[in-house]
């Protein structure tokens, strides 16, 4: 698919293609390297999470839009986006006009999503932040970064120098403010929202 997409948009006389990965850390490098004025991104990438790319090509290229194109329509994904540091959100599923489009607005200081995902910032805005990461506080952020690294209980009150007890309560309050249950529902949002990538 992003062959596919390259090749479109480069046959596009208003757009020309610097680079081209699939890999999060060549991203980067990339990024670095060209300082384009747009970067479309995928969110699940190998050897670096795309929002962990787009949070450090925030912080390095500020200059550099972005624009995340993923499968995931959640809210917990587009929010992770936008944190990240992206400008625009568009589903895969879209037709190839559309990512045009949401290339055009961001790269006219737009943000821009997806129009059937308005229904999502929505619900996000009602809720009032109930289910977003940032209401975790940095221990349970740790916690649930280890959890979806794999690690059990005992090696994650090992790794931290806390009890099991402790360890389980932080999940406890981890899952109630998430609206999540059980050890694989952490590991998909903590994918999700980029708090830990696979290994």
């Amino acid at each position: 698919m992003r062959e596919g997409l390259t090749a479109l948009l480069a046959a596009n006389d208003r757009f020309e293609v610097v680079g081209s990965t699939g890999d999060g850390r060549e991203g980067l490098r990339l990024c670095l390297d060209q300082r384009p004025d747009l970067m479309v991104f995928n969110d699940a990438m190998p050897g670096m999470g795309g929002f962990e790319m787009a949070r450090r090509v925030a912080a390095r290229c500020s200059a550099t839009r972005m624009l995340c194109l993923s499968e995931n329509g959640d809210r917990s994904s587009v929010r992770a986006a936008f944190d990240a540091g992206a400008h625009g959100y568009v589903l895969k599923r879209c037709a190839f006009d559309h990512l045009v489009e949401g290339i055009d607005s961001v790269l006219a200081a737009r943000y821009h999503v997806s129009p059937e995902l308005a229904h999502v910032l929505v619900e996000a805005f009602c809720r009032g932040g109930k289910g977003d990461e940032s209401v975790l506080t940095p221990r349970e952020r740790e916690v649930l970064q280890l959890y979806a690294e794999g690690l059990s209980t005992r090696k994650i009150a090992d790794r931290l120098h806390i009890s099991m007890k402790t360890v389980g309560t932080h999940r406890e309050h981890i899952q109630s403010k998430l609206g999540v249950e059980g050890i694989a529902e952490l590991t998909r949002y903590a994918l999700r929202a980029g708090i830990a990538t696979m290994q």
